[in-house]
């Protein structure tokens, strides 16, 4: 439980936060550019192949094998910053997906690296829109990490950094929308995610549809950027609570070839909850559970909140003794999670999850 110190910390950091937000450059067009239907961005010539490889090897959840890939790409190309973009990349989407730490510092490093690079080579070539594509983009990597973390104050000044760089890049080339998905998703979560943020910036304009839009843009009209932009927009409408839309899109977005990995199913159990279909919550937390006993880094919160809302189905579908031996075997079972090793849900945090679970077990002990 949080004490009062926490909590005039966190209010602290959103007041920086919100000075910070009024110095951010704004975007200077809300409306999106005119496109014909089924136009995509460009490619980037130089790493078209081994992006487009990278990107399926990760929406099959095939991360090591992502890794290893560009792993040889950053020894080919070691002054570029593509790679350790890449890479780092892998490691958020692999520890966002799974909810484990143990990558952190790795992850660090290389978006250290890609900035590092990136700004160096945009000294020698200032016209390359890729350049900052990479730069912005990996600030946007770093940020969403952050708010992942719960780190308001990080994420929202990468997020800055990241959104400055997708200007230039689009000043240089329009025609590159994969930044869309960057453009779109700050402006969402700028005013969308954090309630105390909520509370002290009322006066700020909400731009939350505008992001919605850019987001959709970058999923109709991306070259690299469709399925991560569909996920994020899923979660983006599961936040403002349109869940037949979000169903509705992660579904299609599940429909084969795509292979279910375990964010979307995830993702999936949620929406099935808000809807009160308790058999389909019931079946995707059974397998999201299962994927996470066979996954190489363990997060004790993620199985907490799996086995919370398996019990949940159960009580709602009547097996009150079953709901309440998962639900006190969720409770012992939080005692073991040590924070600093794990990520934070996309949706909430573990803390709800544990008042969910207390809720739950006081109402089936009374039963």
């Amino acid at each position: 439980m949080d004490t009062i110190f926490d909590k005039i910390s966190r209010f602290a950091g959103a007041a920086l936060v919100l000075m910070l937000l009024t110095s951010l450059p704004a975007f200077s067009g809300d409306e999106l550019p005119k496109v014909a239907s089924g136009e995509i961005a460009p490619a980037d010539a130089q790493f078209d192949g081994p992006l487009a490889m990278g990107i399926s090897l990760v929406y099959q959840d095939r991360y090591q094998e992502g890794l290893a890939l560009f792993d040889s790409l950053q020894k080919e190309f070691p002054d570029h910053p593509a790679p350790y973009f890449y890479r780092a990349a892998i490691y958020q989407g692999w520890m966002s997906s799974y909810r484990f730490n143990t990558m952190s510092e790795k992850l660090e490093t290389d978006i250290q690296t890609a900035i590092d690079k990136g700004n160096a080579l945009l000294d020698e070539n200032k016209d390359d829109p890729w350049l900052n594509f990479y730069v912005g983009a990996s600030y946007g990597y770093r940020g969403f990490y952050r708010f992942r973390k719960f780190n308001w104050i990080g994420a929202y000044m990468d997020g800055r950094k990241g959104v400055g760089n997708f200007e230039k890049a689009l000043d240089k080339d329009p025609t590159l929308y994969d930044v869309y998905l960057g453009l779109g998703s700050y402006h969402y979560w700028r005013t969308a995610k954090s309630k105390f943020i909520k509370v002290v910036a009322f006066w700020m304009r909400d731009k939350r549809d505008l992001g919605l839009k850019q987001i959709q843009f970058a999923i109709d009209h991306g070259r690299y950027s469709k399925p991560e932009a569909t996920i994020g927009l899923v979660i983006a409408l599961y936040d403002y609570e349109r869940y037949d839309e979000a169903l509705q899109l992660l579904e299609t977005f599940l429909e084969p070839p795509q292979v279910q990995i375990v964010s979307a199913i995830y993702l999936r159990g949620r929406l099935m909850a808000k809807l009160n279909r308790w058999d389909e919550v019931e079946r995707d937390f059974r397998e999201v559970l299962s994927r996470l006993d066979d996954a190489p880094y363990r997060s004790v919160g993620y199985e907490v909140e799996c086995k919370y809302w398996i019990a949940e189905a159960l009580a709602q579908k009547g097996d009150t003794d079953a709901a309440r031996e998962l639900a006190n075997e969720a409770y012992t079972l939080s005692r073991n999670r040590v924070k600093d090793k794990e990520l934070e849900g996309p949706l909430d945090g573990f803390d709800d999850n544990m008042d969910r679970l207390k809720d739950l077990r006081k109402k089936l002990n009374k039963s």
